[in-house]
């Protein structure tokens, strides 16, 4: 009651509104937003979770996207009782390696659609990606061709976001009684059809999808564990959390595009967006139009100049190291359905259009962009250039593999050394290349156009970059006759930049 009266006479005052609400990165882990950088089933399952942290429901949104151009493949929505969680494993659908990938669960949180009786026995429930989003109408359309691949197996690696949309509640009047129907009774929610219901023709989140929802209040994280049975390997890893996505619902019905990374907004009584960004020991504050370019303040606090890492090929530990690098906003500055199909219509921070021809490559099958320059070092620090442009060193996808060592091969195309991903993307100019060092550290720097301005002329470089390093080692001499795999995951670590814009010799502040 005090604090409510304190902000009431505050507003009564004309005092200034607090600037504390905005996008920025939970070093704690919980958020409103969170991103898994990498999922794959290439000969291998993904195990994902959420788990809500707090004493409200929770209206979730998943979504997967493919690894090329970012395009969905897959989306529902989970509803989480207080202190729930959600599980589930993705899989490969196919007996060959080339169809789709598909998730099941067993877990009984609600989820819209509900997920369709698996194929196997059992109490699994799965929903098989799809390959409309980029295979349907003409380039440029919403579900048009990307000119990119346009078969199932494109849906088999990428990564996945997950976005709170609201709180469910039971509001004191006009209550559909949604977060009883999702809250666990004896282990399962009692009114999944309800929710479900909900979201049909005349349904009341149809007709009013913010009955029983309020903003949403963050405190959800995630994990993955990328499981080899046969090779007996494990790659296990936390999803970037993000917190101060959104002050007002975005409560939408499967299907739908929003939200999405590009829905950000912290004032939306103002339509702004306010990005926190760490520079150095500052805190960089940045405003964009939440309706236009809510985008940028996601791309904002993602955006990295180097990344830093390890890895280690030495041969005699059967060592195979993999950098895995996703930009999970990429799309929104250079898919044609939503820059447009110009070969100049890309948006910085990045150089060319998906499927346009541009002056970085002529391939229209991808988006590439340059990195600056690559440097490895030995354990005792003795470094050297791994390349330097010109010429121009290109990656294209939106999730890639940078793999040290050379290249396997999966039906003949070549697979990075441990993630065994098809995502592998020219990291290695010359298959047969072998490194300078079997062992030490690295570092990539992004050759970049800048991120648009913010309305006070901050302008972050790099890209808008996470990941992590996937390394595996075989022991051929643990027992006689036992092969033994040990893998690891470690987070990248980066560094970022900023300049004015309008005062390039003042600091950004």
């Amino acid at each position: 009651m005090k604090r409510t009266l304190a902000i009431t006479i505050a507003t009564a005052l004309g005092a200034a509104s607090s600037t504390s609400v905005a996008v920025m990165l939970n070093p704690r882990g919980t958020g409103q937003v969170l991103i898994y950088p990498y999922y794959t089933v290439n000969h291998q399952q993904t195990l994902v979770s959420v788990i809500n942290t707090t004493a409200h429901g929770k209206a979730l949104k998943v979504r997967f996207r493919e690894g090329y151009d970012g395009r969905e493949v897959a989306g529902f929505n989970v509803y989480l009782g207080p202190y729930d969680s959600w599980v589930g494993a993705v899989y490969d659908t196919s007996t060959d390696g080339t169809g789709a990938a598909a998730i099941a669960t067993n877990d009984n949180s609600c989820t819209v659609p509900a997920f369709p009786l698996a194929p196997v026995p059992g109490s699994l429930h799965a929903l098989t990606f799809s390959n409309a989003s980029y295979s349907q109408g003409v380039y440029g359309a919403p579900n048009g061709t990307d000119r990119g691949l346009l078969g199932l197996d494109r849906t088999r690696e990428g990564f996945f976001e997950i976005i709170e949309m609201g709180e469910v509640v039971d509001q004191a009047t006009g209550s559909q009684k949604s977060l009883e129907a999702i809250t666990p009774v004896n282990g399962k929610p009692p009114g999944c059809a309800q929710v479900q219901s909900a979201w049909a023709n005349g349904g009341y989140w149809k007709t009013n999808a913010t009955l029983d929802v309020l903003p949403p209040g963050g405190g959800i994280y995630g994990a993955v564990g990328i499981v080899n049975v046969v090779q007996g390997t494990l790659y296990a890893y936390d999803a970037t959390a993000i917190d101060g996505f959104s002050d007002v619902a975005q409560h939408t019905g499967p299907g739908d595009t929003k939200p999405n990374l590009g829905t950000a907004v912290t004032d939306s009584a103002h339509d702004i967006a306010t990005a926190y960004v760490p520079i150095g020991n500052a805190m960089i504050k940045a405003d964009y139009p939440a309706s236009t370019r809510g985008v940028d303040a996601v791309s904002a606090v993602l955006m990295t100049d180097t990344l830093y890492n390890e890895y280690n090929v030495e041969p005699a530990l059967g060592a195979a190291s993999d950098w895995l690098i996703t930009l999970p906003t990429k799309q929104f500055y250079v898919d044609p359905a939503i820059v447009g199909t110009a070969p100049e219509s890309f948006l910085a921070p990045f150089q060319q259009v998906f499927g346009g021809v541009g002056f970085i490559t002529p391939d229209p099958g991808n988006s590439c962009f340059q990195l600056r320059d690559g440097h490895q070092f030995d354990r005792e620090g003795t470094g050297l250039i791994v390349f330097d442009a010109p010429p121009p060193f290109l990656v294209c996808n939106e999730t890639l593999v940078l793999s040290f060592g050379p290249a396997k091969d999966d039906m003949q195309i070549p697979v990075s050394g441990a993630l065994q991903s098809k995502l592998w993307d020219g990291a290695v100019p010359d298959p047969d290349y072998e490194p300078p060092f079997a062992s030490g550290h690295a570092s990539w720097s992004f050759l970049s156009l800048g991120l648009r301005p913010s309305t006070t002329g901050n302008s972050f470089g790099g890209q808008p970059a996470i990941g992590f390093l996937a390394v595996n080692y075989i022991n051929a001499n643990v027992t006689p006759g036992v092969l033994s795999n040990y893998s690891a995951v470690y987070p990248h670590r980066s560094s970022a930049s900023c300049t004015n814009s309008t005062n390039p010799s003042s600091a950004c502040q």
